[in-house]
């Protein structure tokens, strides 16, 4: 019965993700109704075209990341054993950031700039694969410093600490690029899920699958590492290991999330909560349905910064901040942290 509810259910995520990408393709700063579509005559009209091209690769885009970003504060919160985790607040998607954005720095001296465009997605989130692992290692390493048990405390205060860092870099590089870099390093800064080319969105895509299906294949272990690693080994696992395998390709997934929309704040750690909250599931189902609400959310805040200001178009980084501000706010009070 647990597994045909199962099924139901990711249905039904299925259905209203569906429905959002319907609403993320006809609204926008241009909106394009049903009836449009009927005619033959508008769908030969090339802006038509590249409308509807931009607005399926955003979606996907929106979708993909969105998944991404629930499914890593998901594993973090369960392998760190803290509620607060999330690639943001802990610091590793600054680090990236900090990474990628020098990659655009270099990228018009004279060792990138014969560089075709096929490679240079890829090099920029290998840049920020660097930024996220050195985040993590910096984190890791401090952590182990402090000689405090109060992990709920220490994580986000450690974090602060790398966000701090980063974005002094951050400044530092904005004050010394060109004019032509100004724009896509100030994307990264405030999240910005840019115009991205198909191929952008199937290397993502490729790139994406071994970090997820390792991830999936460890979920097994999630809910055993909630307690200590000498519970874990009990079992027959190794913690130690399972922990570092995964924190990695956790940072390969955020690099390839920062180096598409830079800094989107707090879906990762709003999402596991909710899913904890009205699903009780195995780890591997839950890391399911993080990604579907995940997509769903951040399709339809995506959707909202196209239209809500219409024709402007704000940062969908915006919406998830005025969202996860509170919401974390709420979460803080609630387990008596504040």
């Amino acid at each position: 019965m647990k597994k045909i509810f199962s099924f139901k259910l990711l249905m039904i995520y299925s259905i209203i993700l569906s429905i959002s990408a319907c609403f993320s393709l006809y609204y926008g700063s241009v909106q394009i109704s049903f009836l449009e579509i009927r005619n033959l005559s508008f769908l030969d009209n090339n802006i038509f075209t590249k409308i509807m091209a931009l607005r399926v690769s955003g979606f996907f885009q929106a979708a993909m990341v969105g998944a991404i970003l629930a499914l890593c504060g998901y594993v973090l919160q369960k392998i760190l054993k803290n509620p607060l985790a999330d690639p943001f607040i802990l610091g590793i998607s600054s680090g990236g950031i900090c990474f990628a954005s020098v990659f655009i720095l270099l990228n018009s001296s004279a060792l990138f700039s014969s560089m075709h465009l096929f490679y240079f997605f890829p090099l920029q989130s290998a840049f920020a694969l660097i930024g996220c692992l050195t985040s993590f290692f910096i984190l890791l390493f401090v952590r182990k410093k402090i000689k405090s048990s109060h992990d709920e405390y220490v994580f986000p205060v450690i974090g602060i600490i790398i966000n701090s860092f980063f974005t002094s870099i951050l400044m530092m590089v904005f004050s010394i690029a060109k004019p032509e870099q100004l724009s896509e390093i100030h994307n990264f800064l405030i999240g910005t899920l840019q115009p991205v080319s198909f191929y952008q969105i199937l290397v993502f895509f490729i790139l994406s699958v071994f970090p997820l299906i390792i991830i999936f294949r460890n979920s097994k272990y999630f809910d055993h590492m909630l307690f200590s690693d000498d519970f874990g080994k009990s079992m027959g696992i190794n913690p130690i290991k399972i922990r570092n395998k995964t924190i990695f390709m956790i940072c390969i997934l955020i690099s390839l999330v920062v180096s598409s929309a830079g800094i989107i704040a707090f879906v990762g750690l709003i999402i596991p909560h909710i899913v904890r909250k009205i699903h009780r599931f195995s780890s591997l189902f839950e890391c399911v349905i993080c990604m579907f609400l995940g997509a769903i959310i951040l399709v339809n805040a995506d959707t909202l910064s196209r239209t809500l200001f219409s024709p402007a178009q704000l940062s969908v980084g915006i919406f998830t901040a005025i969202l996860g501000a509170p919401a974390l706010s709420f979460i803080l009070f609630k387990r008596n942290l504040v």
